[in-house]
């Protein structure tokens, strides 16, 4: 599972358009099937709530039922069907029988991609708690890779170790070719670092020149980003690990370290502040107002009201966003997505997307809860780090699209079996307790 991870957030930062990276992603999510199936999904699967059983199968079946063929008055009868049925009509094509969705080929790639993530999330329940925590020490590693290869690309000016075309190279971008997406990772990269450095027993002093290290240079890496976003959460991610680690026993090691973190921090401050990456970081917040996404949001809203309830096609909003998009909204910049997840999936998903999300709330609730609970534990504390991360991908979604890229997914997937495994276990002790008691 290790190897299928690292071959999704290093070749996962883009969307798998490509055929060489696409196989890539299909030879190791398909062998983690293979091996789920092998050694039995069974307890993985029986491990879940309903509520969480349904999430993950509902997941799956959305873009799976939108490639069923439909008879054509059915497909015609589809809102939001009425060009392409004038075209087909033209072209003597309009009694084939169609698929719901507008663009086969990304539909298709994304129930593949699903069915991968959902094997990747039923392996990882089934790690116990020392090895779930080697894999968020992987993910810390991953997020030093990225911020060290996104460092030798600013440096060579876009000369060397570049992944994605399409950027100047005047920031840093790493893995990903959106530099709000490394913004993203290398915030949760702060939550991982910490689930696995932070033991039993607390910090161990050997570990403290490295954390204080990791995080100056993941401070210094998300000023580099340029990304608002980024930014933003990392300085979320702080303070929840802050405010995490102020209910535990401190040991004397820890002691140190909330004294030595705030003076490093004030010295950084002052020695950054100053520098030109720290004001042009900065002055992007002040530019807010004037950002295009808004514009997009405005212009892609009608798509909903056109395709709902039964939704264009999930992966087709750039082949049906240009029938929509009027000679005054062009812009020099290609609009692939709406930058903002939420809308693209009800343009794409219909009535499917709210009740997915509904499933996704039902499904994390009660872990939640129960992570908070047993904050005090080592396993409560990894699910509340993994249920930070959730929500800091599902805000970002709000204003991006980082789902859209596999490294992201794939990243989610560990954080929620962290979450969800934390209410299996409280699960399996209450089955336990009541086999004692009546032997049922």
């Amino acid at each position: 599972m290790a190897i299928v991870l690292c071959i999704w957030v290093i070749f996962g930062g883009a969307a798998p358009e490509s055929l060489l990276l696409f196989s890539m992603l299909a030879l190791s999510g398909s062998a983690i099937v293979a091996i789920l199936l092998w050694q039995g999904a069974g307890d993985a699967w029986r491990s879940l709530s309903w509520p969480a059983r349904a999430m993950v199968a509902f997941a799956c079946l959305m873009p799976l039922l939108q490639l069923v063929p439909l008879p054509p008055a059915m497909w015609q009868a589809l809102p939001g069907r009425e060009l392409a049925t004038a075209t087909l009509s033209a072209a003597g094509m309009a009694d084939e029988w169609r698929p719901l969705t507008l663009a086969v080929l990304p539909t298709l790639r994304t129930a593949l991609v699903f069915v991968w993530l959902a094997a990747l999330l039923l392996a990882a329940l089934q790690l116990p708690s020392r090895d779930l925590r080697r894999i968020f020490g992987l993910l810390l590693v991953l997020g030093l890779l990225n911020v060290a290869i996104g460092v030798i690309q600013v440096v060579s000016n876009n000369t060397l170790l570049v992944f994605h075309e399409g950027f100047a190279g005047r920031f840093l971008t790493g893995l990903f070719a959106n530099k709000n997406h490394t913004g993203l990772f290398i915030a949760m990269t702060f939550l991982f670092g910490y689930g696995a450095l932070y033991g039993k027993h607390g910090w161990d002093r050997r570990h403290l020149a490295i954390v204080i290290s990791i995080g100056l240079v993941l401070v210094i890496a998300l000023l580099a980003t340029f990304s608002r976003a980024g930014i933003a959460f990392g300085m979320a991610a702080i303070a929840f690990l802050v405010m995490l680690s102020s209910g535990r026993q401190l040991g004397r090691g820890a002691r140190w370290l909330l004294i030595a973190i705030p003076l490093l921090a004030v010295l950084l401050f002052v020695i950054v502040a100053s520098t030109d990456l720290a004001s042009r970081s900065l002055e992007r917040f002040g530019g807010i107002e004037a950002d295009v996404r808004w514009s997009i949001w405005e212009w892609s809203w009608p798509l909903v009201t056109r395709y709902f309830p039964a939704g264009s096609g999930i992966g087709s909003f750039p082949a049906v966003y240009p029938s929509h998009e009027q000679l005054a909204w062009v812009t020099p910049s290609y609009i692939n997505h709406v930058h903002n997840d939420y809308i693209e999936q009800l343009i794409e998903a219909g009535i499917a997307a709210p009740i997915f999300w509904a499933l996704v709330v039902a499904a994390l609730w009660r872990p939640v809860r129960t992570a908070w609970a047993e904050r005090a534990t080592q396993a409560g504390r990894l699910a509340l780090l993994g249920a930070a991360a959730l929500f800091l991908i599902a805000v970002h979604s709000a204003f991006d699209y980082p789902l859209r890229r596999p490294a992201i997914p794939a990243t989610a997937m560990i954080a929620l079996a962290a979450l969800l495994r934390v209410e299996a276990r409280k699960r399996r002790l209450r089955a336990a307790v009541g086999y004692a008691r009546h032997g049922t």
